[in-house]
């Protein structure tokens, strides 16, 4: 897969590494629109099989914590740019993946392929959304890595602009920048916490 796909899918954010109450069952809520905890589930299980496959399928170094925190940014994300796209009338169109791309998706994902097709497309309309955005606030900027780094940033003031409340066991503020290492969110088997990864049972980690 290229470069370009794992980066629509969020692999590479996943090796990067103040809020109120929120609906229960709920994640997060954006703007009065709910992001239910089985939505991060779904994905942060995408993320997970993508990261053992990465590593030969050794759940080692691999936190859940942070797939999870990275599950429900991406989220949040999606929902600021779907808002943003319906009030200014974008037209959004998300490029086909091609056939090679889909074929290694397949081997990787499985049974599964469905959920990692619709994370993916629902990371490339972001991005579109983000890059829509840029071109409007500066017509010079059209193709490349300026035009991706001004679409991020705009999104993110949207982000910031936005009515936004997540759980705060996710150790995420509402801006969805991280304030905690993980919080409390239990997964599995119990409580996360800072312990260095590799330390943490089986459980915590992705399997």
């Amino acid at each position: 897969m290229s470069k370009t796909r794992l980066a629509v899918l969020g692999l590479a954010a996943l090796l990067m590494a103040g809020c109120g109450p929120v609906n229960p069952g709920a994640a997060a809520v954006v703007d009065g629109t709910r992001i239910p905890m089985s939505d991060v589930d779904d994905v942060a299980d995408v993320y997970c099989t993508a990261s053992l496959s990465g590593q030969g399928g050794s759940a080692a170094g691999i936190d859940s914590s942070a797939l999870r925190r990275q599950s429900v940014a991406d989220l949040v994300s999606g929902a600021v740019a779907d808002r943003v796209a319906k009030e200014r009338g974008y037209q959004v169109t998300v490029p086909a993946l091609a056939a090679a791309d889909r074929e290694q998706l397949e081997q990787m994902f499985g049974d599964d392929l469905d959920a990692a097709l619709e994370l993916i497309e629902r990371n490339q309309r972001t991005g579109v959304i983000a890059q829509q955005m840029a071109r409007e606030a500066d017509s010079s900027l059209q193709e490349g890595e300026a035009l991706q780094q001004a679409g991020q940033q705009l999104l993110a003031q949207a982000t910031a602009d936005s009515d936004i409340e997540i759980d705060p066991r996710f150790g995420l503020d509402d801006t969805v920048q991280q304030i905690a290492d993980s919080g409390s969110l239990s997964v599995a088997g119990g409580e996360l916490d800072a312990t260095a990864t590799e330390d943490r049972p089986a459980a915590l980690q992705c399997s």
